[in-house]
């Protein structure tokens, strides 16, 4: 690659006015088929590479997008920051990642000189800004979109958790027995509650009463989201396990630590224990897990989709997406 070509060495290469090479670099429409080929052509041929820190200062854009996240490195973050860096890239976008992970780093972002704000636009991930920021206010006046949670004065995308609950319960009632529920802590007492997972608790009880079965408070068991949490409720159910049962884990990691857990005291799940988790992560089908398959990596790259629109054309209204959830049914929970 040549580092010193410049764009008027492509602009003469193809024939063309330098506004026109730019306008073709920065993707506007209002250019012929024939003229962008043209342009691309020249821009592979001399190997050229726009100036970031040029664009920059020339157009007050970073090319850039920043996602605040809770917490990174688990199945569902990586899956949802791959679809929306899917998006990104095709248009000559980059993400940079901003982990909450302590009310230190939270008490830094509520300023909005704050490094997460030096971009384009801004994607919240499962966070609430009325738990974050005074008046549910982002500190700096960016494109917005929220993923994985809504809110009335952001757009969003969001998957209908209750649904997916609701599609748990009814599956489980297939065959009737004692009835677990496998709870993810969320104190709402802090910033990075998000609540979706009293959502999907939400459905998988309206789906029980439906068949008039009652769920005891004492069977929705509440541990830490971590695989160990899956294998304390798994000792914890089996303690009082007396034949059938039929559990949901509100996450597949939790369902994951219970499968663990029980194949530990020889007992296999898909038998007189049965299991539905939700996420359908990679890993879910080789353990035979049943699960609520949410669409992360679509969620992803439509709110990534979402705010290049706001980006370059803000519209007038906030726009709400809600991607429904499936059941994919395997062999821990066949009848």
């Amino acid at each position: 690659m040549n580092t010193r070509v410049s764009i008027q060495d492509v602009a003469q290469l193809a024939g063309v006015a330098v506004s026109t090479v730019s306008r073709v670099l920065n993707g506007y429409r209002d250019v012929s088929e024939e003229t962008r080929a043209k342009v691309q052509r020249a821009v592979e041929q001399l190997g050229y590479r726009p100036n970031q820190a040029a664009r920059t200062f020339r157009t007050g854009k970073t090319q850039s997008v920043s996602v605040i996240l809770p917490m990174i490195g688990t199945d569902f973050y990586n899956r949802l920051i791959n679809g929306i860096d899917q998006v990104l890239a095709l248009h000559d976008y980059d993400a940079g990642l901003f982990p909450l992970l302590s009310p230190r780093r939270l008490e830094r972002y509520r300023n909005p000189s704050a490094p997460p704000y030096n971009a384009d636009g801004l994607i919240l991930a499962s966070l609430n800004p009325d738990r974050l920021f005074e008046g549910g206010q982002i500190p700096a006046d960016l494109p917005t979109v929220l993923v994985d949670i809504a809110h009335t004065a952001y757009d969003s995308v969001t998957v209908d958790h209750i649904e997916g609950g609701y599609l748990a319960g009814k599956h489980l009632l297939e065959r009737p027995a004692p009835t677990f529920v496998v709870m993810i802590e969320e104190r709402f007492d802090t910033p990075f509650a998000s609540g979706v997972f009293r959502e999907r608790l939400k459905g998988f009880q309206r789906a029980l009463e439906e068949d008039s079965v009652k769920l005891p408070k004492d069977h929705v068991i509440t541990v830490e989201f971590s695989w160990d949490g899956g294998r304390l409720a798994a000792q914890e159910i089996l303690r009082r396990l007396e034949g059938p049962a039929n559990i949901f884990a509100t996450c597949d990691l939790l369902a994951q630590g219970l499968i663990d857990e029980f194949a530990h005291k020889g007992i296999k799940v898909g038998g007189e224990v049965r299991l539905v988790g939700y996420d359908d992560q990679p890993w879910a089908e080789a353990y035979g897990l049943s699960t609520v398959k949410q669409p992360i990596e679509s969620m992803g790259g439509l709110a990534a989709n979402l705010l290049l629109k706001r980006i370059k054309r803000p519209p007038a209204e906030v726009i709400h997406r809600v991607l429904s959830p499936r059941l994919v049914v395997r062999e821990s929970s066949r009848v």
